[in-house]
């Protein structure tokens, strides 16, 4: 086998010297980024899409806030007596910002020599969010966090006509369906 020096020249040995000391910064390179942590963990919780953005600290902090006014609003009841809410969702809020959008369509026509033809079409598309003066997006449309069900627990809700109060309010001020509701006595 023959050793370094008899396989290159002077000048060949010059020109392969960066070109190892690049390979060598390279492999150092990857060893590096492969010993890192990648951070997908925490990135995994945190929405990406600008589409769709949720908080679960505040739409924990609206339902206790929607919960405590239900509350005190049924309390206020005649014949209600105490009373504890719950309510459960089906989805958080959703705010949908602003956007303008450009679609290209390009269709390409091809013909070989043999007769066949082979049509391509590509389609390109560029969405660029909408921001008002002070950087901040406009939004189109905020969707309400969707109600899944309530339940009232009342030490008034013995009697039927109290009951009945209970559940006409909670169905009044939710908008929700009466099968989404249910009134028991404490």
């Amino acid at each position: 086998m023959k050793k370094f020096n008899e396989l290159f020249n002077d000048t060949e040995k010059k020109k392969l010297k960066p070109l190892i000391f690049l390979a060598g910064i390279c492999i150092l390179a990857l060893i590096a980024i492969s010993v890192m942590p990648d951070g997908k963990e925490e990135e995994a919780n945190v929405s990406t899409d600008p589409e769709v953005k949720t908080s679960a600290s505040a739409s924990e902090a609206e339902k206790e806030d929607l919960e405590g006014k239900l509350t005190t609003i049924l309390s206020k009841i005649n014949g209600a007596g105490d009373v504890d809410v719950m309510i459960t969702f089906q989805s958080s809020e959703e705010i949908v910002p602003a956007y303008n959008s450009n679609t290209t369509t390009e269709t390409t026509k091809e013909q070989d020599s043999s007769g066949g033809e082979r049509t391509t079409t590509s389609s390109t598309q560029n969405k660029t969010m909408i921001t008002s003066n002070s950087n901040e997006p406009v939004i189109l449309k905020t969707s309400e966090a969707e109600i899944k069900g309530v339940i009232v627990v009342a030490s008034g809700a013995n009697d039927p006509n109290v009951k009945e109060l209970l559940y006409d309010a909670v169905k009044t001020s939710l908008q929700v369906s009466g099968h989404q509701v249910e009134i028991y006595a404490k």
